[in-house]
């Protein structure tokens, strides 16, 4: 083991590695973890080996539950790796408390939310002019008997940990799971992944593409979305994603353009083959000449490399009529339907439109 991971840095923690563990005086907690995890080193610290993140998520619930509060107060974890590329070189030691590894986030740790899957996938429409759905975006949602909870604060807290790319991977299994139940063969099916948790494409998105095969779906009705809550500046990494993803047949989309780090700028480096507009460039767009410029703007360049556009948050009838107007292919918002965990009928009937239906060739096949 020559290299250690800082968990000051939030960088996913890797697929393979070791956990290392230190009390920082002669507790009970050492005595409780020896009987967990066996003897010691000589350098009186213990260090177990993980050949999948699965293995350290549970090694590390096993250590929450075996210690009390206090005695994790005293205990002392790092990662280490055998390989790392140079560029995340450590400064530190790495050292940091293991209440840091097994943060809490409501009723559970965040550790036990990934390990024990305490969420699912509900289904948004997206649908054409008309009201006619193409396909769904996949959200994730607290199972029915769990408390209620913001999935952007749980990755929040998955990030502080590390454990970001271990959520973002459970996540994208179970949007899968659910579209192999709920959505036939030609329906999109859009899932949301944070691509700094992708460290390594081939890597780290080996079990999507297997989920996706062993499921019987074809690749080629998924859709995955960059989202929205991190820097997209290192667009040579977002590159090397979505040819990856493009190799195996998947279309990619950017979500939220319009949002603090999805711009009109980063859309044209990766052209992507699906461009969703921000709700706030959405809402009263139909009353509103600035947001009706940039809409038409966004059409206009995504035009040039056959980027098909989709409208978020589109909540009156008033904003859909502007949308259609503009040449708006496809919306997704609550006019349409709400997430829900099975595909619900559109709200907004097919009537409404006196106009002819969006032709599906908008949407690749």
């Amino acid at each position: 083991m020559s290299t250690r991971q800082s968990l000051q840095k939030q960088a996913p923690l890797r697929d393979s590695g070791y956990v290392e563990f230190q009390v920082e005086r002669d507790s009970d907690a050492a005595q409780m973890l020896a009987e967990l995890l066996g003897p010691r080193g000589e350098n009186g610290q213990w260090s177990i080996r993980y050949d999948n993140y699965q293995q350290l998520l549970q090694m590390l619930n096993a250590v929450d539950r075996k210690l009390t509060d206090n005695q994790k107060e005293s205990l002392w974890c790092r990662i280490a790796y055998e390989k790392q590329p140079a560029s995340e070189a450590e400064e530190s030691d790495g050292w940091v408390r293991a209440t840091r590894l097994l943060t809490g986030f409501g009723p559970h740790r965040v550790v036990d939310y990934i390990a024990n899957r305490r969420f699912s996938s509900h289904m948004q429409p997206i649908v054409q002019l008309s009201g006619a759905p193409i396909g769904y975006e996949l959200l994730l949602r607290p199972l029915p008997e769990q408390p209620p909870f913001r999935p952007s604060e749980l990755f929040a807290a998955a990030r502080e940990a590390g454990l970001h790319s271990f959520l973002d991977r459970e996540a994208r299994s179970s949007a899968i799971r659910v579209a192999s139940r709920q959505l036939p063969a030609g329906v999109k099916k859009f899932i949301n992944f944070l691509p700094s948790s992708i460290y390594s494409p081939e890597e780290c998105l080996q079990q999507t593409f297997e989920r996706i095969i062993m499921s019987g779906m074809d690749p080629a009705d998924f859709v995955f979305e960059v989202v929205e809550t991190e820097r997209l500046d290192d667009v040579k990494h977002l590159n090397k994603v979505f040819s990856t993803y493009r190799n195996m047949g998947i279309r990619l989309a950017m979500d939220d353009l319009g949002d603090e780090f999805a711009t009109v700028e980063v859309m044209e480096q990766l052209k992507p083959d699906y461009v969703k507009l921000d709700r706030k460039w959405i809402s009263g767009c139909d009353a509103d000449a600035d947001k009706q410029r940039r809409i038409e703007d966004v059409l206009e360049r995504a035009s040039r490399f056959h980027g098909v556009v989709l409208a978020e948050g589109v909540e009156r009838e008033e904003e859909w009529r502007y949308l259609r107007q503009a040449g708006v292919p496809l919306m997704q918002g609550y006019l349409f339907g709400r997430p829900a965990p099975v595909p619900m009928p559109i709200q907004f009937g097919q009537s409404a439109s006196n106009s002819k239906s969006a032709s599906t060739s908008a949407v690749r096949n």
